[in-house]
């Protein structure tokens, strides 16, 4: 294993960076103790002042073995195996084979993870159930594999290092699905609080007014609701008019004071 100098050193990288300090030789080992075991890890001069991150597999399938020692080729990534306690001080990321876990066990693994503040990269089975999923990305998950090749797997990782996420097409449909819903849901509460203040719009002007207090412009309010800019601007004056209120800026202080007044009476 090699371990980087001091100095590049840096608790605000995506990855955490180990190093080693005081009177360690150019080659040597490095220990990381526990109350029940003591693991050590060679230390390599070579890659002394690169810019790596670690990577940690916990307790991978022997497929997964493989592809991780092609990853350790890569110039920037560096491949740990060990228990979680070490995992967790000396990378910022562990990429989970979950397939490989008991169902009992995958929940406190993720969490003992997650808690350090360590990326967790999941690999599943192609066609799990896109709620089961939904709920490894709830715990913390940030990207989910069904594909493991090794190209890959050096996607998510790259894509963890940057905070972005990979997820399964089934996965999307379901939180496509449950955005639709939220949104639906949050129109009508928005038209209900519209017509309680006694203002009395029609349903094509209660979804301009939606959007309206969402910040968008005409045409693309225009788009979204597969009508004409010169539409919206017609049903906007009919809005100023009901209100009895002029100009943009104006309407949308108000339609976002009224929202929020109304939602911590439901509070």
């Amino acid at each position: 294993m090699t371990f980087i100098s001091k100095s590049h050193y840096n608790h605000d990288r995506a990855f955490s960076i180990i190093f080693f300090v005081g009177n360690f030789p150019e080659t040597g080992k490095f220990i990381v103790k526990n109350t029940s075991y003591v693991v050590t890890y060679e230390i390599s001069a070579e890659s002394v002042g690169t810019d790596m991150f670690y990577v940690g597999f916990y307790e991978p399938s022997d497929r997964v073995k493989v592809l991780a020692a092609q990853i350790n080729e890569q110039q920037d990534i560096h491949v740990m195996f060990g228990p979680i306690d070490v995992l967790s001080v000396c990378c910022g990321l562990v990429c989970l084979d979950l397939r490989e876990l008991a169902q009992t066990k995958r929940v406190s693994i993720i969490k003992a993870f997650t808690k350090e503040n360590v990326k967790v990269v999941g690999l599943v089975a192609k066609g799990e159930e896109p709620r089961y999923l939904l709920q490894l990305i709830q715990l913390g998950v940030t990207s989910l594999l069904e594909h493991h090749t090794f190209s890959t797997l050096l996607q998510g990782i790259y894509s963890a290092q940057k905070d972005h996420s990979i997820l399964p097409p089934s996965l999307l449909h379901l939180l496509k699905e449950k955005i639709v819903d939220m949104r639906q849901v949050e129109q009508e509460s928005f038209a209900h609080r519209i017509l309680s203040s006694g203002v009395n719009l029609t349903p094509k002007e209660i979804q301009i007014s939606y959007l309206l207090e969402k910040g968008l412009r005409n045409r693309d309010i225009a788009y979204l609701l597969d009508t004409k800019e010169r539409t919206v601007k017609v049903h906007i004056s009919h809005i100023y008019a009901k209100f009895g209120i002029k100009h943009r800026r104006n309407i949308i202080k108000h339609l976002k004071e009224l929202k929020n007044r109304k939602n911590k009476r439901f509070l």
